[in-house]
């Protein structure tokens, strides 16, 4: 049984949505991440955009090459949501392609990773794109204040 602080614990871990239709990928992303966060696995982009609709998450991992909607798709809906343009995305892919990972990088993506997946670098860049996007909200709460600060010793 879980106490009440347990579950206070559980619900801080960042969540991490990973979207691929390839069922084995998402076990093996899941189990890669789960020590460490809270991770819901779907296997499409339709119901990714559905889920991130009702639902706030801390970085979401995108397979590129879905049926019906593709991971590129996804990503592009997303910044164009204010609640999710903001986060994080690692694209996954198998192909090595000089076109696709051209793609990847002029798309805005934060990340991505080549198939096969070790477990312990799928965990650091999730790690490395959650530190980043931490820093980068941080430093938005803080600059109103920088402004202040600026303004107050130029008048004085």
């Amino acid at each position: 049984m879980i106490d009440a602080q347990e579950e206070t614990l559980v619900e801080e871990l960042p969540l991490i949505l990973t979207v691929d239709d390839d069922s084995v990928m998402n076990v093996h992303v899941m189990s890669s991440l789960k020590a460490h966060y809270r991770v819901i696995t779907l296997n499409s982009g339709k119901a990714a955009l559905k889920f991130l609709s009702e639902n706030k998450v801390d970085l979401v991992i995108l397979d590129i090459n879905m049926p019906e909607v593709s991971g590129f798709e996804v990503y592009e809906k997303m910044q164009q949501n204010k609640e999710t343009k903001d986060v994080p995305v690692i694209f996954l892919t198998g192909v090595e392609k000089e076109d696709i990972v051209s793609q990847i990088i002029k798309s805005g993506a934060n990340d991505y990773i080549l198939k096969p997946i070790a477990p312990a670098e799928i965990l650091l860049h999730v790690k490395n794109q959650l530190e980043m996007s931490r820093k980068k909200k941080l430093a938005a709460v803080q600059k109103p204040e920088t402004k202040k600060k600026i303004r107050i010793n130029a008048i004085r």
